[in-house]
C-alpha cells in the first residue's frame, strides 16, 4: 500500500494568511442592550430625568439671577461711592468758604452775607443728603451682591447635583 499525500502549498499559505489578517483586524465591537423597560418603567424614567432636567434649569436660572443681582450691587456700590466722595467735596467746600472772626459789617452786608452763608448750608446740607443717600446705595448693592453670591452657589448646587443624578442613571 502506498501512501498518497497530496501537497496544497498555496492553500496552506492561503489559510495561514486569512488567519492571521483575522487577528490582526479591530475586534468587533460588542454591543450591550439596555435592559428592555415596561411601559410603567419608561414612563418613570422619563418623569425623573424630566424632573432631573427641570431642576437644573432652576439652578442654572439661580446662577444666571445670582450674577445679574451681583452686577447690579457692584453698580449701585460704584455710584454710592461717585455720591458720597461729591457730598464730601461739596460740604468741604462750603466749610472752607465760611469765615470765621468776619470784621463788623453793615445791615446789607449781613443781609448779603446771611444769604450766603443759607446758600452755602444749602450746598452742605445737599452734599450730607448725597452722603446719606450713597451710603443707604451702598448697604443695598452690598446686601444685591451677598444674594446674588448665594443664589449662584445654590443654583450651582442644584446644578451638579441634577447632573451627578443624571450620570448615575445612565451607569
Amino acid at each position: 500500500m502506498k501512501n498518497h499525500t497530496i501537497s496544497f502549498p498555496n492553500l496552506t499559505a492561503a489559510g495561514f494568511a486569512l488567519i492571521l489578517s483575522g487577528c490582526a483586524s479591530d475586534p468587533a465591537p460588542v454591543i450591550v442592550q439596555a435592559p428592555i423597560l415596561s411601559g410603567e418603567q419608561m414612563i418613570n424614567e422619563s418623569q425623573r430625568l424630566a424632573n432631573l432636567g427641570d431642576r437644573w434649569k432652576k439652578g442654572k436660572d439661580l446662577v444666571d439671577r445670582g450674577a445679574n443681582l451681583v452686577r447690579d450691587g457692584k453698580n449701585k456700590l460704584d455710584e454710592s461711592s461717585r455720591m458720597i466722595q461729591e457730598g464730601h467735596k461739596i460740604q468741604s467746600e462750603s466749610e472752607s468758604t465760611v469765615q470765621v472772626g468776619a470784621p463788623l459789617i453793615s445791615g446789607e452786608q449781613m443781609l448779603s452775607e446771611s444769604q450766603r452763608l443759607a446758600n452755602l448750608g444749602d450746598r452742605w446740607k445737599k452734599g450730607k443728603e448725597l452722603i446719606d443717600r450713597g451710603t443707604i446705595l451702598a448697604r443695598e448693592g452690598q446686601n444685591e451682591i451677598d444674594e446674588g453670591n448665594r443664589m449662584a452657589i445654590e443654583g450651582q448646587q442644584i446644578q451638579h447635583e441634577s447632573e451627578e443624578s443624571s450620570n448615575a442613571i445612565k451607569k
